[in-house]
């Protein structure tokens, strides 16, 4: 199918209204469940340390997303997303009647690992409705949809709980006026698996005579997905650079408020930079990218870019420099999550491309989760043993490892390039000059 129209009554269309409501209902679950978490804190006067547990939370399941690419490859993925909409649809109520931290953290895990269990799902059943030369624009627009809903469902958090008209309606539950937006992301999951009773791609499981074992098919999924050189390379260089990006987002602030005394208001510009970045790469790159032979040339050609526009952001002092070379970073970073996802949709054998993405994501979250932990630890260390800013010193380093990923991956794509023109087995070296007449040869 070739039409990947957001207004059209097209398949596409279907699976991408409801991608982007169910990114509302999240990004606004999460805002909320923060703003809860600080709310339930402030009584203890901790409420800094207590708005992280909702973020942990969702961290803690990263393995989950294997045994997701499990249930999409076993079974029916339109049913298993509808099945994650209306079981998030129920725990979100929950949040509604939360009063303690404990709650709190439980019902944001639970809520994570239907999350993390319809994502493989969605991202197998998109060649089944999408031909190969439409699936870049079509990963464009899906991550537009789930990006352009961050700053919306933010908007609409804030407007929504300020407003003294619902305090009746929370008061039948935990009297908190933000937890009105719970009742509302609720709906929005609601609708989101309504919409997907429409979906009629092929989104079947593969029929074979005899099934493994989960374990079985968790072993065959993980074997296949270390067995293949590129996915092997590019999934080695994105997770050494997602380790390196986490610590933008760890000490981003501190860079620029502490290190750069700069206002609270510039982490909001740097990362808005960054989003920006990422949306103008996603449109210019569907309307250019059609194949994939040669996506990891590309993909270690993005990652190299936005290593040394993070070397520039972060050997500068100077604001407008620092905000332009954040968003040369997003423009690269957008360029790496697109063209592997698209890759990995396009070379991915049927029957296993929901394991297949179930292990990149874990294997991603994994690294942003090592990133978290040691990124504030050796900055610590830095400050008190070396006598460095330890900030900066990581942020130069995380760069870094974003650079010497991308050569890496870089270096191999250009290798098999040269491999696929064949220059390494052409008559080239065998041409001779020759000054002689072919009648003058002796018989």
């Amino acid at each position: 199918m070739n039409s990947v129209k957001i207004f059209s009554r097209s398949q596409f269309s279907i699976l991408w209204w409801s991608g982007t409501l169910s990114s509302f209902g999240d990004w606004a679950t999460l805002f909320a469940s923060v703003a809860l978490a600080s709310y339930l804190g402030a009584e203890g006067g901790n409420s800094e340390l207590t708005s992280v547990v909702p973020i942990i939370a969702r961290i803690i399941p990263a393995f989950m997303s294997s045994f997701a690419g499990i249930l999409a490859d076993r079974f029916n993925k339109r049913n298993v997303m509808i099945i994650c909409d209306i079981s998030r649809m129920l725990i979100v109520l929950g949040l509604f009647f939360t009063t303690t931290l404990i709650q709190l953290f439980i019902i944001n895990f639970i809520s994570e690992i239907f999350s993390l269990t319809r994502q493989p799902s969605r991202e197998s059943i998109v060649p089944d409705i999408v031909s190969d030369e439409y699936l870049v624009k079509a990963n464009s627009l899906f991550t537009v949809g789930t990006y352009a809903m961050l700053p919306i469902a933010s908007l609409f958090f804030g407007f929504i709980s300020e407003n003294k008209v619902i305090e009746n309606i929370v008061s039948y539950g935990n009297s908190w006026n933000g937890s009105i937006v719970f009742l509302i992301d609720a709906v929005t999951f609601l609708i989101s698996s309504y919409l997907l009773l429409f979906l009629k791609a092929d989104t079947s499981y593969q029929k074979v005579k005899k099934k493994n074992n989960v374990l079985g098919d968790l072993k065959e999924g993980i074997k296949y997905f270390f067995s293949v050189s590129e996915l092997r390379s590019v999934t080695t260089s994105i997770s050494l650079s997602l380790i390196g990006a986490g610590a933008l987002f760890v000490l981003g602030n501190t860079y620029l408020t502490q290190s750069l005394n700069f206002s609270q208001s510039s982490f909001g510009f740097m990362i808005a930079s960054f989003g920006f970045g990422i949306i103008f790469t996603m449109v210019i790159l569907s309307y250019f990218v059609t194949t994939f032979s040669r996506i990891p040339f590309f993909i270690g050609l993005s990652m190299m870019l936005t290593g040394v526009s993070l070397l520039f952001a972060f050997n500068s002092s100077e604001f407008p420099t620092i905000i332009f070379s954040i968003f040369i970073s997003g423009i690269g970073s957008g360029s790496v999550y697109l063209l592997t996802i698209s890759y990995l949709q396009s070379t991915t054998e049927k029957k296993l491309r929901g394991r297949v993405f179930g292990n990149f994501y874990t294997i991603g979250r994994l690294s942003i989760l090592v990133s978290l932990l040691i990124s504030g630890f050796v900055a610590n260390f830095a400050n008190q043993y070396f006598e460095l800013d330890g900030v900066l010193l990581v942020l130069r380093i995380s760069a870094c490892f974003i650079l010497i990923s991308g050569l890496i991956t870089f270096f191999r794509g250009y290798k098999q390039i040269i491999q696929d023109f064949g220059f390494e087995n052409s008559n080239f070296n065998k041409l001779t000059l020759s000054l002689n007449r072919e009648e003058d040869k002796p018989l």
